[in-house]
């Protein structure tokens, strides 16, 4: 009597520690499935390019991209297919450094990063990828994006808020440094192309310039108007142009 109670004593010990054991591995309500994966948009095109989108091209959509504010460049992504998203951790690396270094995390919220923490070298091909995590703490990895900047062209005139005379107007710059191409771009107040027009660069000396049309200048004659000094210069290693896009500026047409 006594041997079948210890065997029974162990049995249920069996039991209860089989059940203890299987019930801390089904976990029926914890996501593992990870988030579809990210799609990072690389460089399409420049802001003047006779490049067809729906919607247009703009500088919300062109994908990875210098900016005027400094020696920074934008990266950004196509929506993300899930919902139940926490964090997008956001990784770098270059010609220089190829070892991917993670440079921050952002809300999940977001459709761009920027980034800005320190200034970028220029001539540099920096490439990105992100991690998206979800709330469950899975996480999916994007492709990989790269673009390189170059130095920001110098302004002088017009001089930031000037009124201008319509047939009177140059835009002239310095470079700064070497490119092949340069290209003033002009938008209106809400920053929508208005007109552009290249210069490619041989043997021209600074300073440069380019005129803006008397029609076109006549047209919104009363109106302010942006406009900045874009750059290019071919990349072998992007097989594509690395570019640059200078400060802005605004000019008042007279009326």
């Amino acid at each position: 009597m006594k041997q079948f109670n210890v065997i029974s004593i162990l049995l249920s010990l069996f039991i209860i520690i089989s059940l203890m054991g299987c019930s801390g591995e089904d976990e029926p309500d914890h996501d593992t499935i990870p988030p579809v994966a990210p799609v990072l948009v690389p460089h399409l095109a420049d802001v003047g390019d006779n490049f067809t989108m729906n919607p247009p091209l703009s500088e919300e959509n062109n994908g990875i991209d210098t900016v005027p504010d400094g020696n920074w460049l934008r990266v950004m992504w196509e929506p993300f297919v899930d919902t139940d998203l926490s964090h997008v951790k956001i990784y770098r690396f270059d010609d220089l450094n190829t070892e991917p270094v993670l440079i921050d995390s952002i809300m999940a919220n977001r459709s761009s990063y920027l980034d800005s923490k320190q200034q970028l070298q220029e001539r540099v091909v920096y490439s990105y990828f992100i991690d998206l995590v979800d709330t469950s703490g899975n996480s999916a990895r994007s492709d990989t994006v790269s673009y390189g900047l170059l130095a920001k062209s110098l302004l002088i005139a017009p001089e930031n808020n000037a009124t201008v005379i319509p047939g009177q107007i140059a835009f002239s710059f310095n470079r700064s440094g070497y490119v092949s191409k340069c290209r003033v771009v002009v938008m209106d107040e809400n920053y929508d192309y208005i007109w552009h027009q290249d210069l490619n660069i041989s043997v021209e000396e600074d300073p440069l310039e380019i005129v803006f049309p008397v029609n076109m200048a006549n047209d919104y004659r009363g109106r302010s108007l942006r406009w900045r000094v874009d750059t290019f210069d071919w990349s072998e290693e992007l097989q594509g142009f690395m570019g640059s896009e200078s400060p802005e500026r605004v000019m008042h047409i007279q009326p």
